[in-house]
């Protein structure tokens, strides 16, 4: 026993960690199949150099990628420069290293764009392609696309409404065989794709003009368009620091002649490139994460500066004459009254101006008890809004936590006994909460006055009526329909002050409710939304409870995309088997396809074994 125990022990202490699975999110431009051929080898190659960690591929679309890293789903990115900048810019990612390829013998750290046509046609230049035919692999293509439509609009062509593109998405072979059988005009591929083709045997490098071709050392491929840096390997901020500097030194220690940089058709990595140029590039084409800018004073001002100057200028002139005229036309008024007034007016007249004075002295301080009140009415508010936000940036409250927190506030601040927050559906209210929660008033408070408001679409404020001493109706609209509707009541007399004073206060209070109402009509939408979209879920998951073991692995399969050969290889079961447990999961889950079935099963959430 004591033998045994020893052998146990001993196994116990050498066993290994558990390695944990880290995910790599590749661009799959050209597919998933591809993505995976061209780089699981530089996975495994970092597998094996920090053991015990597993990296693993992910092949992804660019909307699978913001859902993937909404998800906490990723520690690491592989993508093309403009998709890296849009994820540095929407979720903090960041270059760890810049990725080598490979031409011939050279190692170019720098990727460009090829505009071309066919060495038969007219056009020679890019200002040639005005109202031409070209092709393109897509709109997001940074090199296919994005570099050659920021060379055009340096030479006044916006390619989007200046030419007509026909977008034939990957490969970019596609497009190439598209120039060449006279399909397009003209055509824009990433650098190097000519010469690759050409090396394949598929094209003929005579039978293409490349336009406005640049020569330089650092790309001894033929291109159209400056320089920028290569593919980036990217940290998302969720990844651990220390496992981003083990993956950084292992990704420079590749060597050319590894498998991993061969597969990739690479050779190897460098230190991270500054990717500002393609910030900028991408800033100029307004495209994301750079959406067009709204109409605004600073850019009018930016376009029409010199146009505003002018007229600025115009208008300080004319300004200033006109004050000269006023004065000098007021100061020769007063010197001809003051000619012809008699001596004896004089005591009248300083009697008048004592008069005057004390008026404006009355005027003035009334004035400034307006104005400590509306300052106290400020501070209330300001006060009212910092309690807000405080509100609004706690992340110990739920969502209908919040809500409750904001009503109540809203309530404190206009001075009510009791609040009532009703939704409204189907043309009938019902209670979503109330502050004094022991209330048992009906909803709405007062029918009448609630009617009032709606049918006005503004704030109704009513003092003794309706039973309450005080009454404030607030309905919220969203989208042009009733969301909800806010109600404030008191029923101890307010406290009253001047009445210029105590309008501008109320008046300034129900600015802010209105103000703060919109948010709670679009946060009870929101939460609305949460509520059946869990209670749909849920209902997914109930019908996937009843599946058994071998109809999960059958699933698991079926989500990877195999076919049902493959599939009955990988089970060892015969095809007519894997279908009967197809048909089993179409019907225990209620699917109508098994397309459907897919989409249920990530929607559901399942845990699938995906060994």
């Amino acid at each position: 026993m004591k033998i045994l125990f020893a052998v146990l022990f001993s196994l116990g202490i050498a066993s290994p960690a558990v390695a944990d699975t880290i995910d790599i999110g590749v661009l799959a431009y050209e597919g998933r199949q591809q993505a995976l051929e061209r780089w699981q080898p530089t996975a495994d190659y970092l597998s094996r150099r920090l053991a015990p960690h597993r990296f693993r591929i992910v092949p992804l679309t660019h909307e699978e990628f913001d859902y993937a890293i909404k998800k906490d789903q990723l520690s690491f990115a592989l993508t093309n420069p403009g998709h890296y900048v849009r994820l540095e810019v929407n979720h903090g990612a960041s270059p760890i290293a810049t990725f080598i390829t490979r031409f011939k013998d050279q190692t170019l750290k720098r990727l460009s764009a090829v505009i071309f046509t066919r060495a038969d046609s007219t056009l020679s230049h890019l200002d040639d392609l005005k109202g031409h035919r070209l092709a393109a692999v897509s709109r997001e293509a940074f090199g296919g696309f994005q570099l050659a439509r920021d060379a055009l609009l340096n030479q006044g062509i916006d390619v989007l409404d200046d030419m007509r593109v026909d977008w034939l998405g990957f490969p970019h072979a596609d497009v190439v065989q598209a120039v060449l059988n006279g399909h397009a005009d003209a055509g824009v591929v990433r650098s190097g794709v000519l010469e690759k083709m050409a090396s394949r045997h598929q094209i003929d490098l005579s039978r293409i003009r490349v336009l406005d071709r640049r020569s330089e050392e650092e790309l001894p491929l033929l291109h159209s368009v400056a320089l920028f840096p290569e593919w980036p390997f990217a940290r998302l901020p969720s990844t651990d620091c220390e496992l981003a500097k083990r993956v950084t030194i292992a990704l420079m220690q590749m060597q050319p002649n590894d498998e991993a940089a061969i597969q990739s058709g690479g050779a190897g990595w460098t230190i991270p490139l500054d990717y500002s140029a393609v910030h900028r590039v991408l800033h100029r084409l307004e495209v994301e994460p750079y959406p067009p800018e709204p109409l605004s004073l600073l850019r009018l001002a930016r376009v029409y500066g010199h146009w505003l100057t002018a007229l600025a200028l115009l208008l300080l002139i004319s300004l200033a004459a006109s004050i000269r005229f006023f004065r000098a036309n007021k100061q020769l008024r007063t010197t001809q009254l003051a000619l012809h007034r008699h001596q004896g007016q004089l005591e009248e007249t300083v009697q008048q101006h004592t008069a005057e004075l004390r008026r404006a002295n009355r005027s003035l301080r009334e004035e400034i008890a307006s104005h400590m009140t509306m300052e106290q009415t400020l501070s209330r508010g300001c006060s009212a809004m910092q309690a807000l936000c405080g509100i609004f940036l706690r992340d110990d409250l739920s969502r209908r936590q919040r809500l409750y927190s904001i009503v109540d506030s809203l309530r404190q601040y206009l001075g009510s006994e009791s609040v009532l927050l009703s939704r409204c559906r189907e043309g009938r209210f019902e209670a979503f909460g109330r502050n004094p929660t022991n209330e048992t008033d009906s909803v709405p408070l007062s029918q009448s006055l609630a009617e009032q408001a709606i049918s006005s679409k503004q704030i109704l404020a009513r003092e003794d009526s309706d039973g309450w001493k005080r009454y404030i109706a607030c309905p919220v609209f969203v989208g042009g329909e009733l969301c909800c509707l806010l109600e404030f009541s008191t029923s101890q007399p307010y406290p009253r002050g001047r009445p210029d004073d105590q309008r501008a206060a109320q008046a300034f209070s129900l600015e802010l409710l209105n103000l703060i109402s919109q948010w709670v009509g679009h946060e009870m939408l929101l939460l609305e939304q949460l509520e059946e979209s869990e209670s749909r879920r849920l209902d997914i998951q109930r019908r996937f409870a009843s599946i058994s073991p071998r109809e999960k692995e059958v699933l698991t399969l079926l989500v990877r995309g195999e076919s049902t050969k493959s599939m009955a290889r990988a089970l060892n079961l015969s095809t007519k088997t894997i279908e009967m447990h197809r048909a089993n999961l179409i019907r225990k889950t209620q699917a109508k396809s098994s397309t459907e079935l897919v989409q249920l099963t990530v929607l559901a959430e399942v845990c699938l074994d995906t060994q």
